[in-house]
């Protein structure tokens, strides 16, 4: 009889302990926000097409993860994902024996707000986003060309995943 009552304790503890995996979690959308509306983000950087990259990197992030579709119409999205670029830099942070970049740090800065259309109301509003993605050159390119692109193409995705993430989980 104890030992019974001891595991149904343990259980309802276990249940009501507030944990669980990300992504598992209830959401931090309203129930009727659907789908989304993402217009191409605002560049106010140096970078060109910067602003391209990342809002296609967040469309497809949000199309895998299912919870908040995005649309191409604006009339037809529940909520509007509307960002602004302020800054983005490329900075060495380790080198090589003959003093080559090997290692980049990419920062990318902006305003993002998710809307309710319904209510015209903000749903997430970040006017400091933040994102750091450390990016190290592969031990296979032998000349220099452009490293900026490149590290900037491979945050696009880390960019989007952690974006959404955010709005999605509510962290």
């Amino acid at each position: 009889m104890r030992k019974e009552i001891f595991l149904v304790a343990l259980l309802l503890g276990l249940l009501g302990c507030g944990y669980s995996l990300v992504g598992t979690g209830s959401s931090a959308l309203p129930v009727g926000v659907k789908t989304v509306y993402v217009p191409t983000f605002i560049n106010d950087t140096t970078v060109v097409g910067l602003e391209q990259r990342l809002t296609d990197a967040v469309i497809r992030e949000l199309s895998a993860r299912g919870r908040l579709k995005p649309v191409a119409d604006r009339s037809a999205a529940d909520a509007e994902l509307s960002g602004r670029l302020t800054a983005c830099s490329v900075t060495p942070v380790r080198f090589d024996a003959n003093g080559i970049a090997v290692e980049y740090q990419v920062t990318v800065s902006g305003k993002l707000v998710l809307t309710e259309k319904a209510t015209d109301k903000p749903i997430f509003s970040e006017p400091a986003y933040l994102f750091r993605q450390p990016y190290t050159v592969p031990s296979s390119a032998s000349s220099y060309y452009d490293r900026e692109r490149e590290a900037i193409e491979a945050m696009a995705r880390p960019f989007a995943q952690n974006l959404v993430t955010t709005i999605l989980e509510g962290f």
